[in-house]
C-alpha cells in the first residue's frame, strides 16, 4: 500500500495497493495523477527517485524533494561529487544520527540553491540509464 499523506493536515489523501509482483515506483504515479497536486511539495524517499516520477511531478505542476541512495549508483555519485567538491563553501547540512529498533541510522542531509554547481553531464547520464 502506497499512500499519499499531508503532514500539515494529518491526514491520508489517497491510497494505491501494489499488485503482488509490483511496488511503490509503479504506485507513485497513480497517486500524482489522482491528486491536484498543483503548488505543492512532493518528498518521497529514494525508491520513488525515477526520472519518470520527477517528469509525472513536474507535469502536476508540483516541486519535488526526493531521496538519493545508492540504489542510483550514478547519480548518487555526480551528486557525492558536485555538494563534496564544487559546492563546499556554500552547501548547508544536517547531520542526525539516530538509534531505535536494534539499528543505528546515520542520516545527513546537504543542500544547495545553485544548480549550475551540478555536473549536467553525469546528470544526463543519469536520466538516460532509467
Amino acid at each position: 500500500m502506497v499512500s499519499a499523506f499531508c503532514h500539515a493536515n494529518g491526514v491520508s489523501l489517497a491510497q494505491v495497493r501494489t499488485g503482488e509482483k509490483s511496488n511503490e515506483i509503479t504506485a507513485i504515479p497513480e497517486l500524482i495523477k489522482a491528486l491536484d497536486l498543483e503548488g505543492c511539495i512532493i518528498s518521497i524517499d529514494a525508491m520513488g527517485c525515477q526520472h519518470a516520477i520527477a517528469d509525472e511531478i513536474i507535469q502536476a505542476k508540483a516541486q519535488y524533494i526526493l531521496a538519493v541512495k545508492n540504489n542510483q549508483q550514478e547519480l548518487y555519485k555526480a551528486l557525492e561529487d558536485t555538494f563534496r567538491f564544487q559546492c563546499a563553501k556554500e552547501r548547508v547540512s544536517s547531520h542526525e544520527l539516530d538509534f531505535g529498533h536494534g539499528c543505528i541510522e546515520n542520516r545527513t542531509c546537504y543542500t544547495s540553491q545553485n544548480r549550475e554547481n551540478i555536473d549536467q553531464g553525469k546528470m544526463e547520464k543519469c536520466k538516460n540509464a532509467d
